[in-house]
């Protein structure tokens, strides 16, 4: 697969990962993780992607550049405090389980800390898909052990979630952070 060519312009070589990422089959997305991992230039372009007014593009563009960060979190950390920014405003669930699960490798700066925190808090709402929440509750846990004033906060609202019908997972999870809170 050819993606770009030297005598293309920018626009057109966005133009055509634009067409490639909206019909991407699985198994052809890992060819791009692959792709994406070696080229700074089409990781920067993709993640512009991300913010595609098209979900299909944006989803499969967060999925990239989420399993790329996986492997190689410096990718993304000049990223990092504009996917703070723009999380609140996401509508998708899919968007937002990949920004959350993207900041759960990232170290995050000092003061967009609070910033987070609140936003996390807001996407503990049981309206949130269960994925999202348990990515939130990992960064807020993740934040607490830099922050442990947050630890008492959190406690009580872990406990407040366990409460609620959640599925095992979520439940586990629960378990687990609170588990790590009170040691």
């Amino acid at each position: 697969m050819i993606i770009s060519n030297p005598l293309e312009q920018k626009s057109d070589r966005v133009d055509i990962v634009k067409i490639r990422l909206e019909t991407l089959g699985k198994q052809e997305i890992y060819l791009w993780k692959e792709l994406v991992k070696r080229d700074e230039t089409l990781f920067a372009e993709i993640y512009q992607l991300i913010y595609s007014e098209n979900p299909r593009i944006a989803w499969h563009a967060a999925w990239v550049i989420d399993h790329v960060s996986e492997e190689d979190p410096a990718k993304l950390k000049p990223y990092v405090p504009e996917l703070i920014d723009r999380l609140p405003c996401l509508k998708s669930s899919s968007l937002k389980r990949h920004f959350t699960r993207m900041l759960l490798s990232q170290e995050i700066p000092e003061h967009l800390l609070g910033t987070l925190v609140d936003v996390l808090y807001n996407l503990l709402s049981p309206e949130e898909a269960v994925a999202v929440r348990a990515n939130s509750l990992q960064l807020l846990y993740n934040i607490s052990m830099i922050e442990p004033d947050l630890k008492p906060e959190l406690i009580s609202v872990i406990e407040g979630i366990l409460e609620e019908e959640l599925t095992p997972g979520m439940k586990s999870k629960g378990r687990n952070l609170l588990k790590g809170l009170r040691r």
